[in-house]
């Protein structure tokens, strides 16, 4: 048992840790830390909190045996490696520091049966470089059973680790043999290696290509390099390219805030539209707001808000959920008149807030990294791009940055008919105006999450026992759920969901509890609907309500569509008279 004077040393040691500057101090504490850790009479609770600590200001050789502690037999349990991997990942990307030593130990984690930890090896092979893994990221990465985003990264570490298996497993992705998803995957691959080889193989690839697959990630491998965009010009000028193949490219330009234009004007011609419109004079712009006002629907706009092609809910929230790099859009209709709409929508540089400022960061390797800054210090920046993903740059490794200009670029508005404009415009116009479109203060779930792949096991009549619930639904990482969010007045419209192939839905919501105490929920339907509350059960018949603990919390629905009545379903967290809970329902992206 520990004395408690020693006990009184780690929590001495553990406050002079948190409260020391970065300096010769500070990392003979972080030393202490890490003699305690591998003492192994550290209290069990604290273990955690030591872990990040080291992480977070320890030096190469700290790292190191962080990590051979987390990857030893008979070492962390599977909770605590996972967080203390994540730990040395972020060291890694924020501080741009790899743990000293023997890393062949990353080859475990990448066969390993546990997904996350199998996903985390993979990319901490990339990070530090560990040539050990070559073969097996090689094999995934070839491997079509395999889920194409771990492919995605098993190439990409394959790449940085600098294996010579590289351009042969590059090769077999882009040959003419391989499926169109994977080819896009080979020539993304490619890029990363030589951009004007990867330019010709993307001509090659698009000349040929049909609709069936989105050309989205291979088109943000050439916006990621300096050199890129005029790369992939250059390779399809004179080519012959399907229109609707170029729009899809230009709509993920457009989505993540680009228009490079060389690239856009090649891509501009081959889909039939003007890119560079003029601005509009008074008369021109007065005329719109009158046919907005005339004809513009709000309803039918807000379901083309919602147009995955036009990617709006990544950039902006309303009711708070949706993106968080452009501004929340639930009071502008009640602020901004219809011309402001008009223009912000075709000409969106002409009003940026300075919050929604665009950086543009080069690295040492010629990467572009483009987003609105969310932190920032000494030693890192981190962006959030248009995908809402936070991009870490360290600050040795910045080259150039640049400010200014918009992520939501002009040219969206060329994927819609008049009519579709209008009613965009109305609806934007609309909200936050009392009525339909106005601010709730009713907490109504926004912001969910849908389960990707609903096993075949989980898609019949009988409710998933406790069992099932906890190993199959309620442990799954972020990865197997798709974002998706209500409509204004907080319904969830169901039929948008089609591409979940099963006959039951799974949805989760987070609740943010300050204080503890009792809640409820409150159902638009109630057949075929089952809700866990953390994890305590309730049919969708029954009252609904929990005590919950201050933290954060999922709700997770099963909604069985064979019994559904309702075409939409709705979900309102509630606070009983007698409670003294206090909570927000979590938005965002």
């Amino acid at each position: 048992m520990l004395n408690r004077f020693f006990l009184s040393g780690c929590l001495l040691a553990l406050v002079l840790v948190a409260a020391a500057p970065q300096h010769a101090f500070a990392q003979g504490a972080t030393d202490g830390m890490v003699r305690l850790l591998k003492s192994g009479k550290l209290p069990e609770s604290r273990v955690g909190t030591v872990v990040g600590m080291i992480a977070e200001r320890g030096n190469a050789e700290n790292l190191g045996i962080l990590f051979h502690e987390a990857t030893k037999p008979a070492g962390f349990n599977d909770t605590l490696k996972l967080e203390t991997l994540q730990q040395l990942k972020k060291a890694s990307e924020s501080r741009n520091l790899a743990p000293a030593g023997d890393l062949s130990a990353v080859s475990g984690l990448i066969s390993s049966d546990n997904a996350a930890l199998k996903k985390l090896g993979v990319e901490l092979a990339g990070l530090w470089k560990v040539q050990a893994t070559a073969d097996t990221l090689a094999q995934i990465a070839l491997d079509q059973n395999q889920p194409r985003t771990l492919r995605r990264l098993a190439i990409d570490s394959l790449i940085e680790t600098g294996s010579g298996q590289t351009a042969e497993t590059v090769a077999q992705l882009t040959d003419a043999s391989q499926p169109l998803v994977i080819r896009y995957l080979g020539v993304s691959a490619l890029a990363n290696i030589n951009i004007d080889q990867a330019a010709q193989a993307a001509a090659e690839v698009l000349t040929t290509a049909d609709t069936s697959t989105d050309p989205a990630e291979m088109i943000d491998a050439f916006l990621a390099d300096t050199k890129g965009p005029d790369a992939l010009a250059k390779a399809l000028e004179g080519k012959k390219l399907d229109a609707d193949i170029a729009k899809m490219c230009l709509r993920q330009m457009y989505s993540v805030g680009r228009s490079d234009q060389a690239l856009v004007n090649v891509l501009s011609a081959a889909a039939g539209i003007d890119n560079n419109p003029d601005p509009l004079t008074d008369e021109q712009l007065q005329a719109l707001v009158a046919k907005v006002l005339e004809k513009g629907d709000p309803q039918r706009g807000e379901e083309i808000f919602r147009r995955k092609d036009l990617s709006c809910l990544k950039c902006h929230a309303i009711s708070g959920a949706g993106g968080q790099i452009g501004p929340d859009l639930s009071p502008v209709g009640a602020t901004s008149p219809v011309d402001y709409v008009i223009n912000s929508i075709l000409f969106p540089e002409m009003a940026v807030k300075e919050a929604y400022l665009m950086k543009t960061i080069i690295d040492f390797d010629g990467k572009i990294h483009q987003g609105v800054v969310v932190d920032a210090n000494d030693d890192r920046v981190v962006l959030r791009d248009a995908n809402g993903k936070e991009d870490i740059i360290p600050t040795d490794d910045i080259d150039l940055e640049k400010e200014g200009g918009s992520l939501m670029p002009k040219g969206l508005a060329n994927f819609l008919t008049e009519d579709e404009f209008l009613d965009l415009v109305r609806y934007v116009a609309e909200l936050g105006k009392p009525g339909p479109y106005g601010i709730r203060s009713e907490p109504t779930i926004q912001r969910w999450r849908v389960m990707k792949e609903v096993p075949t096991a989980l898609q019949g009549e009988n409710v998933p026992s406790t069992g099932e619930f906890e190993s199959q639904i309620a442990d799954l990482g972020e990865d197997a759920w798709l974002p998706f969010y209500g409509k204004v007045n907080g319904d969830l419209p169901l039929g948008e969901l089609s591409e979940i192939d099963s006959p039951v839905l799974f949805l989760q919501a987070e609740i943010e509890v300050v204080e503890g105490g009792k809640i409820g929920i409150e159902l638009n339907q109630k057949a075929g609907v089952t809700v866990w509350i953390i994890d305590n059960e309730f049919q969708g018949s029954e009252p609904i309500s929990a005590n919950v603990l201050p933290g954060r919390h999922k709700i997770t629905f099963r909604l069985d569509k064979r019994k559904l009545t309702e075409p939409t379903f709705r979900a309102v967290v509630t606070k009983p008279s007698d409670s003294t809970a206090q909570y927000t329902v979590v938005g965002g992206p």
